[in-house]
C-alpha cells in the first residue's frame, strides 16, 4: 500500500517537473510580497462588510501565479529587480526621515534653493552663511 502511494507521488512529481521547464517558476521576492499582501488581505476581509479586499486578495493571486508560470524569463527577472530597487529607495528615505527625526531638536534642516539638496545646520547660530555641498551656492539662513 505504502509502495503505490510512494509511485503516485513521483508520478505527479515528473509531472509538475515537466509543466514548469521552460518557466519562471520562483517564488521570488515580489511574488513573496504578492503572496503576502493577498493573504493579509484575505484576514481583513473576514472582518469587513464588503468584498473589496477579497477581489483584491483575488487579484494578487492571479498576479502571483501570471508571473510563476510565465514563460517570459527576463522580464519577470527585471520585474523583481526593478521591485527591489525601489523597495530599498523606500527604506533609505524611511531611514533619513527617521535620522532627521531623531536630530530635529538640535538641526534646523532646510533645502538649498538651487540644486534643492537637503542640509541641516545647528539650531541657535542666528544668522549664518551657508554654502551647499553639492552645487557650491552660498546664500543666508536664519536658524
Amino acid at each position: 500500500m505504502g509502495q503505490i502511494w510512494i509511485e503516485r507521488l513521483l508520478r505527479w512529481n515528473a509531472k509538475m517537473q515537466k509543466l514548469l521547464v521552460g518557466r519562471y517558476a520562483r517564488m521570488d521576492q515580489l511574488n513573496t510580497t504578492l503572496m503576502r499582501g493577498s493573504l493579509i488581505l484575505l484576514l481583513l476581509n473576514l472582518f469587513l462588510p464588503t468584498s473589496i479586499a477579497f477581489w483584491l486578495a483575488v487579484s494578487l493571486l492571479l498576479w502571483l501565479n501570471y508571473r510563476f508560470f510565465s514563460k517570459r524569463i527576463y522580464p519577470r527577472s527585471n520585474e523583481n529587480t526593478r521591485y527591489l530597487s525601489r523597495v530599498q529607495q523606500l527604506k533609505k528615505k524611511l531611514d533619513l526621515s527617521k535620522e532627521k527625526l531623531k536630530e530635529r531638536k538640535i538641526y534646523t534642516f532646510f533645502k538649498c534653493p538651487n540644486c534643492k539638496q537637503q542640509l541641516r545646520a545647528p539650531k541657535g547660530k542666528g544668522k549664518i552663511k551657508v554654502t551647499c555641498s553639492i552645487c557650491k551656492e552660498q546664500f543666508n539662513k536664519i536658524v
